[in-house]
Order: structure tokens, then C-alpha cells, then sequence
């Protein structure tokens, strides 16, 4: 029962940062389950299964309580689905090491600029400059590589894509912080889908550590939502940021845990 609930509390704390921060928080949960004695595959497919869940919980949730503008991300999720389902298949075939290491410097650098900019507003009172979601369309070729690009890695990985999602939602394409992380949070659930089909035909989820930690996660995508729009823009930013961060160090096996 104590492993039970250790679980269900790790599941929670994951469930709260990853729907606060729009990730999908297979970047804490793979490390952890491999640690636990899974093999890879095993972890990774695990770790897809409960993403899974988070991240429905989160879109519902967000969908009530701030409004996610769907349109911007039907070309992202027209090639994220399918290269997620594609990712998790070749997942055993790819050199994970030095994909491993390109994202991590990714995120690393996108992560460091959020945090810059979140500092520079502190100073001089500025603020970014963000899109309006409301009359903004993101163009049919860009979104379509931002999906194939998330979601590849997402399968391939075992995270949710919202690692990737985020740096580019804000730094590329602009978008208030707030909608950035409803709409990676929506645009997670369906790859995580795709790829957490392939890894249960191939019976490659541990359900008996999946199921308490799945319990703790669903709780914590319950709330993560309702916390993050009564966030400031800045404090959100620095949230994200300081998370993208963690897991980019992680990535890079800088972090002790």
C-alpha cells in the first residue's frame, strides 16, 4: 500500500506541472519507470498510457475555463497524430542518444530565452509581443511541420511533444502563454493516443505501476488547469520556463533525479 502511494502522490505532483506547463510529462515519468525496472520500451509505452489521460482531463478542463481556439491547431494535429504513431513503432530503430541530445539543446535554448524575456519584463516593464489567437490562423505548411516535428518526437520518445509544442508556440509563433499551453495540451491528447495504441498491442504498458500513478496523475490534471489561468502572464512564463529548463538538463543527464 506505502509504493501505492507514493505512486499516487508522484502521479499527482507530474499531473499538476504538466497541465500547468503544457507538457506532457512523459519526460519525468520514462526516467522514473525505467529506474523502477522496466525496460525501455516498457517505460516509454507506460509513460504513453497515462499522457493519454492527462492530458483528456487537461483539455476538458481547460476547454471550461479558458477558451482554446481549435482551429489553430488542426493542421499541427493533421501530421502530429500520425508521425506519433509512426515515432512509437520506430522507436526501438533510432539512435535515441543523439536525438536526445538536438532536443535537449532545443528546449535548452528556447527555455533560457523565456526565462530571459521573463526577467527583461521585470526590468524595464515591457511586455512580448504575442498574437491574438482570436483573429490569428497559423498557415497550413507551418503547422503541419510543427506537428510532424512534435509529433515524431513524441512517439519516439515517450513524452507527450509538449516540450517541443511550447518553445515553439511561444517563441515562434507567439501565442499568449495562456492559449499556448490549452492548445498543447489539446493537440498532446490525440498523439498520445496514437502512440499509446501501438505500445498496448504490443503489451508493452506495466499496468500495475501505470494504474496508481494514473489515479495521482488524472487528480493533478484536474487542477492544473484551474491554477494556470489564475496565474499572471509572467509568473505562467516563468513556470514553463523554468520546467522546459529542468527538462532539458534532464535530457542531457545534468539533473541528479
Amino acid at each position: 500500500m506505502g509504493l501505492e502511494l507514493l505512486y499516487f502522490a508522484t502521479g499527482l505532483l507530474i499531473g499538476l506541472t504538466a497541465t500547468i506547463a503544457g507538457i506532457g510529462g512523459g519526460v519525468f515519468m520514462v526516467p522514473l519507470f525505467y529506474f523502477i525496472d522496466n525496460d525501455l520500451s516498457t517505460a516509454i509505452g507506460t509513460s504513453k498510457f497515462i499522457i493519454m489521460f492527462i492530458s483528456l482531463i487537461g483539455t476538458i478542463n481547460y476547454s471550461r475555463l479558458i477558451r482554446i481556439h481549435y482551429r489553430n491547431g488542426l493542421w499541427i494535429l493533421a501530421s502530429m497524430a500520425p508521425l506519433a504513431y509512426i515515432g512509437a513503432y520506430t522507436s526501438v530503430m533510432i539512435d535515441k542518444n543523439i536525438l536526445r541530445l538536438f532536443i535537449a539543446l532545443f528546449i535548452l535554448y528556447y527555455s533560457s530565452r523565456l526565462l530571459l524575456g521573463v526577467l527583461k519584463t521585470r526590468i524595464t516593464g515591457n511586455q512580448p509581443v504575442e498574437a491574438d489567437p482570436s483573429i490569428t490562423r497559423i498557415p497550413a505548411k507551418k503547422g503541419l511541420i510543427i506537428g510532424a516535428i512534435s509529433g515524431l518526437i513524441a512517439g519516439i520518445t515517450g513524452t507527450g511533444g509538449g516540450a517541443v509544442n511550447m518553445p515553439l508556440f511561444l517563441g515562434v509563433l507567439r501565442l499568449p502563454v495562456h492559449y499556448a499551453v490549452a492548445l498543447s495540451t489539446f493537440l498532446i491528447f490525440p498523439s498520445a493516443v496514437a502512440a499509446a495504441i501501438q505500445h498496448i498491442c504490443t503489451g508493452q504498458v506495466d499496468y500495475s505501476i501505470a494504474t496508481p500513478f494514473l489515479l495521482g496523475a488524472a487528480t493533478g490534471a484536474l487542477f492544473g488547469p484551474r491554477i494556470a489561468v489564475r496565474l499572471s502572464r509572467d509568473k505562467l512564463r516563468l513556470i514553463i520556463g523554468v520546467v522546459l529548463l529542468y527538462v532539458s538538463l534532464r535530457m542531457l543527464g545534468l539533473t541528479p533525479f
